[in-house]
């Protein structure tokens, strides 16, 4: 069995808000680059695996803008040796078969080697386990803990991305009774959110005429940051 997270996910729902599983994301991804800013970058498993599969775009932006320059240059500086020479034989390859017939084969060859090296990231991949973990708990509790359904439709339910993943986890997880009760209660949260937030929203587009600026309510105002954190998931900063 997945190791259970019930306290954090008990945490998330108490802080309300469009989708738990974005929360609880967003506080490990935290929790996690900054021990990769310290200590953990250092450690010798974890260089092994990011020599292995690198950062994504997004997280070595981050990381970027660190306080921790130096632990950067030493871990880009390995998965540089690393990527090197698979990368550099592939383009050879391509460059011999270059004019024969095996040259678009070799070529495409590289290009799909290439793309895999860029495609890798470490936080993602201990990311995705985080989130297995949080929507295994939420799926536990809603079907053991007698006074969780209740906490779970009460709630905003989740991003449409989210949604996804805890319908797909409900697919394979649940026995056909119980997965129909989750389906159930689920169709209400995403109905009730979204119809909640297309009022909102139009509410917001009224509120950018110049009569309107100081009015509305706090659902109103912050209508755009919700709806965009409902449609794609992550973190919004409303402004």
């Amino acid at each position: 069995m997945a190791t259970l997270e019930i306290s954090k996910v008990h945490d998330a729902y108490r802080d309300g808000g469009e989708c738990p599983l974005c929360l609880l994301r967003a506080s490990a991804e935290r929790a996690l680059l900054s021990s990769l800013q310290h200590s953990r970058a250092m450690q010798p498993d974890v260089r092994v695996r990011t020599n292995a599969e690198g950062f994504c775009a997004e997280h070595l932006r981050r990381l970027y803008a660190g306080e921790n320059k130096l632990g950067l240059a030493l871990t880009a500086h390995t998965r540089l040796q690393h990527v090197l020479p698979e990368a550099a034989a592939a383009l050879q390859d391509a460059l011999s078969a270059a004019g024969g017939r095996d040259a678009r084969r070799a070529a495409e060859r590289a290009a799909t080697l290439l793309g895999a090296a860029a495609a890798g990231c470490y936080v993602c991949g201990l990311l995705r386990q985080d989130e297995a973990r949080y929507v295994f708990t939420i799926l536990y509790l809603w079907g053991k803990d007698p006074e969780f359904p209740e906490v779970y439709r009460g709630s905003r339910g989740f991003c449409i991305p989210h949604f996804g993943a805890m319908t797909a986890a409900a697919a394979r997880t649940l026995r056909p009774d119980r997965l129909r009760g989750w389906l159930a209660d689920s169709v209400v949260l995403l109905r009730r959110g979204l119809e909640s937030l297309e009022k909102d929203l139009h509410a917001f587009t009224q509120l950018h005429q110049a009569a309107n600026r100081e009015l509305g309510t706090d659902g109103e105002r912050t209508a755009l940051v919700r709806t965009l954190q409902k449609l794609v998931g992550g973190e919004f900063t409303a402004r």
